[in-house]
């Protein structure tokens, strides 16, 4: 009955990621009418498949085999204590669904990290026994790559503003302009849904990886067929704040938002960090944004999204905690 119920709270915690985050893909793109809201969504759904099954198993790996390290048995923990895994996955679907509902971009990957990691803390303090303990180095490296995140997405966003800005004002022709710029954003759309899945689905989906032990390819459809669903149900409310909420947008501040961020979360994606793609976005925005000055910039609307990203692994790694104690 439980393995019914953790695949149950999987597939929420992997709608969540489509209806909040496929807006990190595509919002700034439908903030700036390059593309409309349905075409948009069956693009993310297309490339997010992809990226999931060709690199996502990258992240699934570090969110299910990393982050606790198995006991004397040699077992994961998060397949020895089902309670755990199950605690891990109710509180970042909740967590998740909450943003969503409220309109803010969350990140999945922050969540089910801070999750696991609340799991794992309440095992050792509940067993002391079962000698469960958690990778203290690995966790040093994704904090190292949470607080470089950002920084990351909003220097080579106005990096790629400038360069973009550039190259494009050599175009004299209006028509042959607006073509190759539009067609720019779409390619960056792409490769941003792409990155999202390599990125966040498989960090959405590790759990279920660990507990299942399912081959990563299986998994990651699981999750990005869940993620689709979510985006084509539930994503209107986020696209709209990262798309008009946060800064001005024109086409090419789109197209250089975009592209920072996936470039950044991808190259992180490779040394199997799962980092926050709603932070590379919104710090895209603002970084591409600032390339057209400050004034431009919500900084109300960032700080409160930062704010929000800053209190989501402490508040997810507590929920998680708490539950796993309650339900173990």
């Amino acid at each position: 009955m439980i393995e019914i119920i953790i695949l149950i709270f999987g597939f929420f915690v992997a709608w969540n990621l489509g209806a909040n985050n496929s807006a990190n893909c595509v919002g700034v793109s439908v903030g700036g009418r390059i593309l409309d809201y349905r075409r948009a969504i069956a693009m993310v759904a297309l490339f997010v498949l992809l990226g999931a099954v060709l690199e996502g198993w990258k992240n699934m790996r570090t969110v299910g085999e990393g982050i606790i390290l198995p006991g004397p048995s040699g077992l994961n923990p998060l397949f020895l204590y089902p309670q755990a895994a199950l605690a891990s996955l109710i509180a970042a679907a909740v967590w998740m669904f909450g943003a969503t509902f409220f309109g803010f971009p969350m990140s999945v990957s922050l969540s089910t990290v801070s999750a696991v990691i609340g799991a794992g803390a309440a095992l050792n303090f509940a067993h002391p026994g079962a000698a469960v303990e958690l990778n203290y180095g690995r966790l040093i490296a994704i904090a190292i790559s949470w607080a470089l995140n950002p920084l990351l997405a909003a220097l080579l966003s106005f990096a790629v503003h400038l360069i973009v800005s550039t190259a494009l004002r050599r175009i004299k022709n209006l028509l042959r302009f607006n073509q190759i710029l539009k067609l720019l954003i779409i390619l960056s759309s792409a490769y941003s849904a792409y990155v999202l899945g390599a990125n966040d689905v498989g960090a959405s989906v590790g759990v279920l990886y660990a507990f299942f032990g399912w081959p990563p390819q299986l998994v990651a459809l699981f999750g990005a067929l869940a993620l689709a669903i979510g985006a084509f149900t539930f994503s209107r409310r986020v696209m709209v704040t990262v798309g008009s909420g946060i800064a001005r947008i024109d086409p090419t501040t789109a197209l250089a938002a975009q592209l920072g961020a996936a470039i950044t979360v991808w190259s992180f994606v490779q040394f199997g960090m799962p980092v926050s793609t709603s932070e590379a976005i919104v710090a895209g925005v603002a970084g591409a944004g600032l390339f057209k000055g400050a004034a431009t910039v919500s900084a109300g609307r960032l700080r409160q999204i930062g704010a929000t990203l800053l209190v989501t692994p402490i508040a997810v790694g507590l929920l998680s905690f708490a539950i796993t104690l309650l339900i173990i």
